[in-house]
C-alpha cells in the first residue's frame, strides 16, 4: 500500500483557518468518519464541482454559438398590414369636417 502523507497547520488566529480547525475537531466520529476520510472526500467535492462547472460553461458556450449561427441564416420577414383607407364619409362625418373646416377659417378672419 502506497501512502501519501500531507500535514496542515492552522493558524488560529486567521479566522477562516481557526473556523476550518474547529470543523475537523468537530467531526463526530459515531458518523463512521475519520477526519482523513472527510477531507479525501471534501477535496474530490470541491474538484468534481469546478470540473461540472467548467463543463457547463463550455456547454452553454456551445449552445450560444449554435443558437447564433441558427438565428444568422433565419430569414427576417415582415409585412405591414395595409390601411384600408374609407372611399366615403358618413353624412354625420362630413357635417364635423365642413364645421371644423369653416371652425379653422374664422381663426384668419
Amino acid at each position: 500500500m502506497s501512502i501519501y502523507r500531507f500535514t496542515v497547520r492552522f493558524n488560529l488566529e486567521n479566522e477562516q483557518e481557526r473556523r476550518a480547525a474547529e470543523y475537523l475537531i468537530s467531526i463526530n466520529r459515531s458518523d463512521k468518519k475519520s477526519r482523513n476520510r472527510f477531507v479525501i472526500e471534501t477535496i474530490n467535492a470541491y474538484f468534481a464541482e469546478l470540473e461540472n462547472e467548467k463543463q457547463d460553461n463550455e456547454l452553454l458556450e456551445k449552445i450560444r454559438q449554435m443558437f447564433r449561427e441558427e438565428v444568422q441564416v433565419v430569414p427576417v420577414a415582415y409585412s405591414l398590414a395595409p390601411v384600408s383607407a374609407k372611399a366615403e364619409l358618413t353624412e354625420t362625418e362630413k357635417v364635423k369636417n365642413a364645421k371644423s373646416v369653416l371652425d379653422d377659417l374664422e381663426m384668419f378672419e
